[in-house]
């Protein structure tokens, strides 16, 4: 076999650091600011919080479907559309590759095991995803899974919720055990991370990629911070 084709199929192999796909809504209760609390945001208007060059997820999936890089190659545009036919052409290929290998952070302790997909999506438990959204962000699971190449299953795909259970502390900065977090009437703390609803995994399901969910807490946490009124901040307790 010609070393220039051993070299072309050994880089469009998902990198081997990788054994987690993580699912993120861009939307969520942002305890601090109410009125950013669950609200749709631009892939623009996201990676203009996204300052710092290694933070964020891997992906932005849009309503519309368009799939937006973390950061594209120089000269490409910004976004891409998944092949209407469903396939994995191989420009997407080494594209996919190259964009999984950078380490960005987006999930609590785990970035290094793990890549992260973004929905445009306010991050409500009762607000349906788009049609072409859910096509495309199928499309991008099973293209990582094949670049995987047998290494990774449905069972890899995971939310940011189920992997991330900290409380919602009151400073975004704050890290340490004395940490301030919100709690609500009864002192139960909220949690963190509550994303994605899991009205995404059913809409995957429908789609024909069915992920494992046991175990998980559900929506349980999320309707519970969609219930604090939006001119309200919980109350705090320090632990």
């Amino acid at each position: 076999m010609p070393l220039a084709f051993c070299l072309a199929a050994a880089v469009e192999t998902l990198p081997s650091r990788i054994d987690t796909i993580v699912l993120h809504t861009l939307g969520g209760p942002f305890y601090g600011r109410p009125e950013m609390r669950f609200v749709f945001l631009t892939p623009e208007e996201t990676f203009a919080l996204w300052s710092r060059p290694r933070f964020g997820a891997h992906w932005i999936v849009t309503a519309d479907g368009r799939i937006w890089p973390r950061h594209p190659a120089k000269g490409e545009p910004p976004w891409f559309q998944a092949p209407a036919d469903g396939t994995l052409p191989p420009t997407l290929r080494a594209r996919l590759v190259r964009q999984a290998a950078p380490v960005y952070a987006h999930v609590h302790g785990l970035n290094q095991d793990s890549v992260g997909i973004e929905l445009s999506h306010s991050g409500r438990s009762g607000e349906a995803f788009a049609e072409a959204q859910v096509r495309s962000l199928a499309w991008l699971i099973r293209s990582l899974l094949e670049l995987s190449d047998g290494r990774l299953t449905e069972a890899a795909i995971t939310g940011h919720k189920d992997l991330d259970t900290r409380p919602a502390y009151v400073t975004d900065d704050c890290r340490g055990d004395r940490c301030a977090y919100y709690v609500d009437d009864q002192g139960r703390p909220y949690r963190r991370r509550v994303d994605p609803p899991e009205g995404l995994f059913a809409a995957l399901a429908r789609a024909g990629l069915a992920i494992p969910r046991a175990g998980s807490e559900g929506d349980t946490h999320l309707i519970r911070a969609e219930r604090i009124a939006p001119e309200a901040l919980p109350g705090v307790f320090r632990p």
